[in-house]
This record gives C-alpha cells, sequence and structure tokens, in this order.
C-alpha cells in the first residue's frame, strides 16, 4: 500500500522543499519507488530543487483541463531511476492535484505531497527550524492537522550542533515534546544545499530519516555529536565569526 506524506512548513524558508527532496532522494536510492509531487504553482521550486527543471512534457495544470492524465505529468529522475517527479507549475486547483494523486496509488511505495494535497494523504510531516517563530508557526500546523484527524510527525531541519551545545536552541527531540508530535528527523544545517550541493554529510541524515519511515530501526546521527570536546570547542568558535 503506498504511503502519502504531506509535508508542510507554515514558516517560509523553513525547507519544506529541500526536505521533500532529500527524502525522495534517500528512498529511491534504498530502492523504494517514490513519487515526490510539486505543489509550486507558480515557480515549481521543487523541479529545481530535484534537478529536474525544464524535464517536464505536462503538468498538473494540463492534468486538469484533461490534456493528459496523471502520469504523463510526471518527470523521472536522471540520476535515480525509483524516483518520480509531478508538478503543479501552473495549477491552482488543489482538487486536481488530490485526483492525480490518487490515481498513483499501486504505483509507488512513497508518495511525498510538498505544500499540497493534504486531503489525499494519510499522514504528515511538519518542518520547523530549531528557532522560534518557525517553531511558533510549526505549532500551529500541528495543531490543525491534529484537530483535522491527522496528527502530524516533526522534522527539524537546519540544526546547528554548535547552538545546541552553548545552549542557544533546544535539541530537537525537546522541540517536538513541545509541540506534541514524533519526531522523525533532525537534519543538519547544510549552506551547501542552498548552491544545489547534496553533501554526503547531509545525505547520512537524509538516509536516517528515510528509514524512520520505511518503520527500520536505525541510529540517529546527532548534530551536535562534532561540536563536544576541544575539536568542538573551535568548531563553536569558527561557527560565531562566519
Amino acid at each position: 500500500m503506498t504511503k502519502k506524506y504531506y509535508i508542510i512548513s507554515a514558516k517560509g524558508g523553513a525547507g519544506a522543499t529541500t526536505v521533500a527532496a532529500g527524502l525522495g532522494f534517500a528512498l529511491a536510492a534504498a530502492g523504494e519507488r517514490t513519487l515526490i509531487v510539486d505543489g509550486d504553482s507558480e515557480n515549481g521550486c521543487g523541479l529545481t530543487v530535484c534537478g529536474c527543471e525544464g524535464m517536464q512534457v505536462f503538468t498538473l495544470a494540463d492534468y486538469a483541463r484533461g490534456a493528459c492524465r496523471a502520469k504523463q505529468a510526471m518527470v523521472q529522475h536522471p540520476a535515480y531511476a525509483n524516483l518520480y517527479v509531478m508538478s503543479a507549475l501552473g495549477c491552482r486547483e488543489e482538487s486536481a492535484v488530490c485526483s492525480a494523486v490518487r490515481e498513483t496509488e499501486g504505483l509507488f511505495d512513497f508518495v511525498l505531497c510538498d505544500e499540497t494535497a493534504a486531503r489525499a494523504c494519510g499522514s504528515a510531516i511538519a518542518v520547523t527550524e530549531p528557532y522560534a517563530p518557525s517553531i511558533k508557526a510549526a505549532a500551529g500546523v500541528v495543531n490543525a492537522l491534529r484537530d483535522g484527524g491527522k496528527p502530524a510527525g516533526l522534522i527539524v531541519n537546519k540544526v546547528n550542533g554548535g547552538l545546541i551545545v552553548n545552549g542557544s536552541t533546544p535539541p530537537p527531540s525537546e522541540i517536538a515534546s513541545a509541540l506534541g508530535a514524533e519526531l522523525i528527523a533532525a537534519l543538519p544545517e547544510d549552506l551547501a544545499l542552498t548552491v544545489g550541493v547534496w553533501r554526503q554529510y547531509s545525505k547520512k541524515y537524509y538516509r536516517a530519516a528515510a528509514a524512520a519511515l520505511c518503520g527500520r530501526t536505525v541510529k540517529t546521527p546527532r548534530p551536535e555529536a562534532g561540536y563536544t570536546g576541544a575539536g568542538g570547542y573551535f568548531r563553536r568558535r569558527l561557527r560565531e565569526k562566519i
């Protein structure tokens, strides 16, 4: 049975699209057939982040007006045979996106809906940064999903281990506890992602997050581990300078 996740962040910049892409890469690499549904109807940001920009022949705007089937609005990723991206570029009818997602039933192991098609998904993932404005926004999202009968798991994104060690930000586990949500993963701050570079360091965390979605028990990496001891002290001081 296909597992469909609605991925949502209430605050811009928290990284929901990057998280959807990273999870998609990790799931596909693990052999799971995965579809990412990009909900950005204005810019098709998900296509860009996934490295599929300009590859689409049809989008869900074409599907909504009956010009193609849902399968024809998919783009197969050039590097991951198990990964497909479906873009809502130009489509403002969420009911059409939900319909297309439902048509994929049985074709994929995972469908990751980035900021769209909530009604077509059985589960939700809220994405937050570890900072007060984003956590407050995430609390509203988690509560709204819970009130709607869709409890959300939590991914804390852009975690800086040095800020946890010096007490500037709370550990991801404390954020999840405060929001009353299950912590799926803590993903590290990685400035290289903003220029489209997926470092092995970050991929390690996404692999652990993907394994959690698959129900496997794995040792979860801790972003703060590299900021303890003498070496960690110098990393924290360097972080303060940049």
